[in-house]
């Protein structure tokens, strides 16, 4: 795997910039929120890519 794979794209870097910026201004209760709706999209990143690699390996069988 190359190591850019795992560096952020310029947009991605502006976007990280902009979430930053937003989240400058939230108290502990709001950021723990987001914290939390955070973990969730990334789990259901993790059974999307899940499911996608297992249709693939399926599907070429």
């Amino acid at each position: 795997m190359n190591a850019s794979s795992f560096q952020l794209t310029l947009e991605q870097e502006f976007q990280m910039s902009l979430a930053e910026r937003a989240m400058q201004d939230l108290n502990r209760e709001e950021l723990q929120d987001m914290l939390l709706q955070i973990m969730r999209l990334l789990l259901v990143k993790e059974n999307i890519v899940r499911d996608l690699m297992k249709s693939c390996v399926l599907g070429s069988m």
